[in-house]
């Protein structure tokens, strides 16, 4: 492709319509545009194929970002790139990097494609290639999940714990600043659901749980599911000690609401251990520790709500 593309400098008009011949021909999708106006003026069959848009559909590179690009965020990436690489003044050709993009197709659904392309400078066009990468993409997501995911809750597992872990300490920040806390929050009286409604209930309840948990943290913020009936939670970036008791309350409350399952009332609590970063443990594992030690305390204790962990004595 890119040796045709470069060969397209040096044609006539005679071969430059046998290159759009060629290029219609290709089972690449491919479209092009002029430089540096970005008004489409063709795309082949193979796009026509995939997306389901003629050239007709789309009059500009920028109406086409604006309409079929999933989020913001790929719109302004994606304007951006082709607003950098327009700047200034070019001779040849020059290839632009592979971007990521889901765009929309024309009955509504979404293909995750490989999005290249190369500006050709000497004659003013802008070719633009998409690889379908749908399946595979698709293919990748379930083997994440299948790593990264609690299977009953879709909350995350140890290993997706740890991995955020990594990225959170990663993060370039003043360690002499950076607070985090690890919750481990355990169901009161859940074994009764199990016992009297059967395990298909249990998990039912689980999955609520897992949901409301969802809820009373952050955006920012890690639920994850560590075995049974037990939960972990990662607080990133806090402010003070008070931010992660607020989200304690807001946990004890919503899962001392009543939950419906098969016709059945469900009534449980929680009680949760806490432990703080960097105080309570340098990494993770001392963390995850600590906080087991300051919820059996907790469960000792009968009442639910929640316990910091506490350093014995000297």
């Amino acid at each position: 492709m890119k040796e045709l593309l470069d060969r397209a400098n040096q044609f006539d008009t005679t071969s430059f319509r046998d290159l759009h011949i060629i290029l219609d021909a290709l089972p690449v999708a491919l479209s092009w545009a002029t430089l540096p106006g970005g008004d489409i003026k063709f795309v082949n069959r193979a796009f026509t194929r995939l997306f389901g848009y003629d050239e007709k559909s789309f009059p500009t590179v920028d109406r086409w970002i604006s309409d079929v690009y999933e989020t913001e965020l790929e719109q302004e990436t994606a304007r951006q790139r082709w607003a950098a690489l327009w700047q200034g003044e070019h001779i040849g050709v020059k290839e632009i990097e592979p971007l990521e993009l889901r765009v929309r197709c024309a009955d509504g659904s979404f293909r995750t494609t490989q999005h290249r392309g190369m500006l050709l400078f000497d004659i003013g066009i802008g070719v633009a290639t998409f690889e379908d990468i749908s399946d595979r993409k698709l293919a990748e997501d379930v083997m994440r999940r299948v790593a990264f995911e609690d299977p009953l809750t879709e909350l995350a597992n140890r290993r997706a714990l740890q991995d955020r872990w990594q990225s959170e300490v990663a993060l370039p920040s003043n360690t002499q600043s950076l607070r985090m806390a690890v919750l481990l929050v355990d169901l009161d009286g859940f074994k009764p659901v199990n016992d009297q409604l059967g395990h298909e209930a249990g998990d039912a309840v689980l999955k609520m749980v897992a949901s409301r948990l969802r809820d009373s943290v952050r955006h920012t913020d890690l639920v994850g599911r560590v075995g049974g009936d037990e939960f972990v939670v990662l607080l990133s970036r806090l402010n003070d000690a008070t931010e992660a008791e607020a989200i304690c309350r807001r946990i004890n409350e919503a899962l001392s609401v009543p939950f419906e399952c098969e016709g059945s009332t469900v009534r449980i609590g929680a009680s949760v251990g806490i432990s703080l970063y960097p105080q309570d443990g340098q990494n993770l594992q001392a963390l995850m520790r600590h906080a087991d030690q300051a919820l059996y305390r907790r469960k000792r204790s009968g009442r639910g709500g929640w316990e910091w962990f506490a350093a014995p004595a000297a």
